[in-house]
């Protein structure tokens, strides 16, 4: 007879039996999420560490999990928890929370597939469109930044945004459509400026 795949209900039985691989087999299903979750808060430099300490911390705090949340949501809060440990350990010794990166705003910009191959003066336009954006993406509050980078760059859908950062599905709503209407008005005045 077959094995059969177990299904997230019979790994997470056996995992609050004490059983520590079919928790990691668990965890494993939710590590993209939560390494993009974490990368956002912490930086990508970080975000394996955290990963790692939020699986850790998820473990021993397993037997309190009650499953009225979903599992992907439980998870995500763990990780978001223990970025913000990490952010404010930084901040105590005067590191930045999240880092200025302009590969991170660029890659809104880079992604964008072109099946010809761009000329120069085509690479330059996308240099400096990215750096536009980048600025823009600065200008933004702390919390509009996360959202829309979630959203954008990561893909992470609303109830994804929402477990990730901590509130509710209509403050992801609100924040993103905030973030997107101050990103235009930033960029509208960046390129009115440009062109004075």
């Amino acid at each position: 007879m077959a094995d059969t795949i177990p299904t997230v209900e019979q790994l997470l039985n056996r995992a609050r039996a004490g059983d520590r691989d079919a928790f990691a087999a668990l965890f494993e299903q939710y590590r993209p999420l939560l390494h993009r979750v974490a990368g956002r808060l912490v930086g990508p430099d970080h975000a394996g560490d955290a990963v790692m300490e939020s699986c850790i911390k998820a473990w021993q705090s397993l037997p309190v999990f009650q499953g009225e949340a979903a599992l992907s949501r439980w998870f995500c809060q763990t990780v978001r928890n223990t970025a913000l440990d990490e952010i404010r350990r930084r901040n105590r010794r005067g590191f930045e929370a999240l880092p200025a990166d302009d590969e991170t705003h660029s890659e809104m910009v880079e992604g964008i597939e072109d099946s010809r191959t761009p000329s120069p003066v085509e690479n330059v336009q996308r240099r400096e469109l990215g750096e536009c954006i980048g600025r823009a993406m600065a200008k933004l509050s702390e919390e509009h930044r996360q959202t829309i980078l979630l959203r954008e760059v990561d893909g992470l859908d609303y109830r994804e945004i929402a477990a990730a950062t901590g509130v509710s599905m209509g403050t992801v709503m609100s924040r993103l459509f905030n973030a997107r209407l101050r990103l235009r008005k930033i960029l509208k005045e960046e390129m009115a400026h440009e062109n004075t």
